[in-house]
């Protein structure tokens, strides 16, 4: 991929979203020649096609400080929310036999969030402490860690107290340096 620079020298970075219906299944940032990662997080927030959200803006400096050439978001829920609660109440709803949710969930997100990660040259996990089922999240990461090579390893750029893979967004003692190396949290 060729890089193009703004006048600042700064790379131009090249956006795009995948949506299914209102659920965002992908946010797409290149910006140049290098490894493309996969990041696993909980819940899209309002980042798409156009625009950047806190997260988004801190994952592209961070892949271009570490000299990715550009990287691909996925969440463990495709349903697009600001509030954890919202995203809670949908897979709350699949218990009382939603079955819509649950199909967007097993049949359209998890193959989508499966093939980004195991084409990616490196997959970065960060859900923080908000990811509360347990099952869903150990259900995903089998499916990324078996079946059909390549088997990647899961990093991430801390851990919360519980072991869970930190978020960018992550305030406090909890905050994560903007220059953090990659850690290991899960072999294949």
């Amino acid at each position: 991929m060729t890089q193009h620079l703004d006048l600042f020298g700064q790379p131009v970075i090249q956006r795009r979203a995948d949506f299914d219906g209102k659920n965002r299944l992908k946010l797409i940032r290149c910006w140049g020649p290098g490894p493309i990662a996969c990041v696993i997080g909980h819940n899209p927030s309002d980042a798409d096609g156009t625009k950047d959200d806190p997260t988004s803006r801190w994952w592209n400096n961070w892949f271009q400080l570490f000299g990715f050439g550009g990287y691909v978001g996925v969440n463990l829920y495709p349903w697009c929310s600001a509030k954890p609660a919202d995203v809670y109440a949908r897979v709350d709803g699949i218990d009382r036999g939603d079955w819509s949710a649950r199909d967007e969930l097993h049949f359209v997100n998890l193959p989508a969030v499966v093939a980004e990660a195991k084409k990616a040259d490196q997959v970065f996990v960060c859900w923080g402490a908000i990811a509360r089922d347990c099952l869903w999240l150990e259900h995903v990461i089998e499916e990324i860690q078996s079946g059909e090579s390549p088997y990647p390893d899961l990093w991430c750029w801390g851990k919360t107290a519980s072991g869970a893979p930190k978020h960018p967004m992550a305030r406090g003692k909890h905050r994560i340096p903007k220059d953090q190396k990659p850690i290991l949290w899960r072999a294949s």
